[in-house]
């Protein structure tokens, strides 16, 4: 029997990769001419224990090949969690291994995206925000469209976890301030959580993040 990932991909005409590599199985899913994956799994062993990580935007990871973050949120997933599973989603379905080339217009709010996002979110033991400062721009423009995203988040608020909650530094939101989740690979910074434990969202930081 189909995975609920599974049914939303055939109801929506998407494509199912599925493979492996260096023992760990993978699952992805595509749009038919492969320039965007809504979804990907990462399985090491049987169970339910499921971290989902909703990130900015896919880079080379599929279903037969990893990266760095994917290995870095494997590592939290199996190491520090000890769970079975890593589902990982982002807030903009299009394929770059270079998100400084990703403009405002490919975060766009997208209903199929946001039901993968959604259903990992429901599947999810522990949800882990890392969507970095674009990635925190498109989810507020998301909001927009998606009258349901802030409840959505709110109604599993004691399951997010994330490296940091930061402060935008930049000038142009001086007097409006926006709050962001750190990536999990800083783009000056790659190395700078490697080594940290993922922490839960406080109250205050919820709001910091979903209300503006």
């Amino acid at each position: 029997m189909n995975v609920w990932f599974e049914q939303l991909a055939n109801s929506n005409n998407l494509s199912i990769q599925t493979g492996s590599y260096e023992s760990i199985l993978g699952k992805a899913i595509f749009n038919t001419n492969g320039t965007r994956r809504y979804f990907l799994e990462k399985r090491w062993e049987q169970g339910g224990n499921i971290l989902t990580a909703i990130m900015m935007n896919p880079s080379n990871a599929a279903h037969n090949q990893t990266d760095d973050t994917v290995d870095q949120l494997i590592n939290v997933a199996r190491v520090q969690l000890g769970y079975n599973a890593l589902y990982v989603v982002n807030v903009s379905s299009i394929i770059d291994g270079s998100s400084s080339k990703l403009t405002k217009e490919q975060f766009a709010y997208e209903p199929i995206n946001w039901n993968f996002i959604s259903g990992a979110v429901s599947h999810a033991n522990v949800i882990f925000l890392g969507w970095g400062m674009k990635g925190q721009q498109g989810m507020l423009k998301h909001q927009e469209s998606n009258s349901e995203l802030v409840n959505a988040f709110k109604n599993v608020s004691s399951k997010i976890y994330c490296y940091d909650v930061l402060k935008s530094g930049d000038k142009k939101f001086v007097n409006k301030p926006i709050y962001y989740v750190p990536h999990p690979r800083p783009i000056f910074e790659k190395e700078k959580y490697c080594e940290s434990l993922i922490r839960p969202m406080k109250d205050h930081e919820f709001i910091q993040i979903f209300v503006r």
